[in-house]
């Protein structure tokens, strides 16, 4: 049984750590993850070696889209483009907080679009975005996500999927997503974690 992370953020976009230093600490609670960055896949490069489900979260039009696939992608923004990109090339795609509208949720339009799966718990959503979340995931019988959303490494394992897969293979756990062979845990961001988001929210204002 792999625990997976499929939401994570490094230097490379707007996170705290290095790409390596988010996989190590994950690593540590015996976690696997997936590196997301805004609009880039520049961060996977260095750690292909170990272990990692490339990713973006893709700014679309109308908000935040996951995207995993086998190799570093590169994505168009239109939503209706990426999803087709993702179709194409084996990937899966999934909107991130949908319902967090401060966050660049895409609201309703997770009913427009042809996703392989829905965020269902984001662990920086408010417990109404992420109830909305569950309730499309269900009314359009898709698999749901639990991830961290991490930009620090304090809150790594505050959420993660458990997936009856014993090795990590990038297919396979793309595969069983795409299945619904996934279960989606909640854990919630402790205090230090917390603490540390907002150190760290402070600390990219003050550099803008």
């Amino acid at each position: 049984m792999l625990k997976v992370d499929f939401h994570v953020h490094t230097y490379f976009s707007d996170g705290k750590k290095s790409p390596k230093d988010m996989v190590n600490f994950a690593r540590k609670k015996g976690i696997y993850i997936a590196i997301t960055d805004h609009d880039t896949s520049q961060g996977i490069k260095g750690v292909s070696n170990l272990g990692v489900i490339p990713g973006q979260e893709v700014t679309t039009e109308y908000g935040h889209v996951v995207i995993l696939c086998q190799f570093p992608p590169s994505p168009p923004k239109g939503i209706g483009q990426l999803v087709d990109y993702s179709k194409e090339n084996n990937c899966i795609v999934f909107p991130s907080h949908p319902f967090d509208i401060l966050r660049a949720g895409i609201g309703d339009h997770v009913f427009n679009y042809k996703f392989d799966a829905i965020e269902i718990y984001n662990s920086k959503a408010n417990r109404i975005a992420n109830k909305k979340a569950k309730e499309a995931s269900e009314k359009l019988s898709l698999p749901g996500l639990s991830n961290s959303d991490s930009h620090v490494p304090e809150a790594l394992g505050s959420a993660y999927n458990k997936l009856p897969i014993e090795e990590l293979n990038v297919e396979e756990i793309l595969e069983s997503i795409r299945k619904g062979k996934v279960e989606p845990i909640e854990v919630g961001l402790s205090g230090k974690a917390k603490f540390s988001i907002g150190v760290w929210y402070i600390q990219r204002k003050l550099r803008k």
